[in-house]
């Protein structure tokens, strides 16, 4: 039993290893997501400010030219009123050029507010282009260092899972299956070294019964807190995996 136990424990070494790696290649297509999703978010944002920016643009254009063709209408009727030879053409026109100027009127105070939102509107298209370049020039080698990694991450689980596989023919199948039950149930982790009577993983002191048992290392026992396999870390010939 004491060497099945030496083998579990170079065994969580490389398990505890695996396990890290595991979750690394897990998350780094999580990452790449965010960026992507956030390059989106960014992308959104600028085609919006770009569209409304467009419309405000179209806008201010069309009442640009409607408020010529009132001032147009505006000169005529003063001519027309200069030249009126009677009464009624005169209050005609009169009244016609009091309509232009308050359509005028009216319609360049919408000309201002366009005015000022279309410098608004450039500005923002400007920050959120400034921002987006920003990102992307940062994401750039970020995307770039986390392909690599998957591919590195790759290489390595497949050669420590090779080194697994040669440690598994020597573990009794019976221990091997408890180990892995308790392991998939703890983080990767399903042995516990103990120091003076103290389960170093979950910190809780074992029974001192337990523990005397425990030194002599002749059948696995389970921590009665955490039910990770126990083992006398100070036993000769074993170290503490990190």
């Amino acid at each position: 039993m004491l060497e099945q136990l030496r083998m579990l424990v170079e065994l969580q070494v490389l398990d505890k290893t695996l396990y890290k790696l595991e979750q690394d290649h897990q998350n780094i297509p999580v990452k790449l997501k965010q960026l992507d999703d956030k390059e989106a978010q960014l992308r959104a944002a600028l085609q919006e400010a770009q569209e409304e920016l467009e419309q405000v643009a179209a806008r201010r254009k069309e009442l640009e030219k409607d408020v010529e063709a009132v001032k147009a209408r505006q000169r005529r009727a003063e001519n027309r009123l200069m030249g009126a030879k009677t009464q009624r053409e005169y209050r005609a026109a009169n009244a016609e050029i009091d309509e232009a100027k308050d359509s005028i009127k009216g319609k360049e105070e919408v000309l201002l507010e366009l005015m000022e939102r279309q410098e608004s509107l450039e500005i923002e298209v400007t920050k959120h282009g400034e921002v987006l370049e920003e990102f992307l020039a940062a994401s750039e080698a970020e995307r770039k260092e986390m392909t690599a990694r998957v591919k590195r991450v790759a290489r390595e689980l497949k050669r420590l899972g090779k080194q697994r596989g040669g440690l598994l023919k020597g573990v009794d199948a019976g221990l091997l299956s408890k180990y892995d039950f308790i392991r998939q149930r703890r983080q990767g982790v399903a042995l516990a070294p103990v120091k003076a009577g103290t389960c170093l993983m979950c910190h809780m002191d074992i029974p001192p019964q337990q523990f005397n048992e425990l030194q002599r290392m002749d059948r696995v026992m389970a921590c009665p807190s955490c039910q990770r396999l126990l083992y006398w870390a100070d036993a000769d010939g074993f170290e503490t995996p990190e």
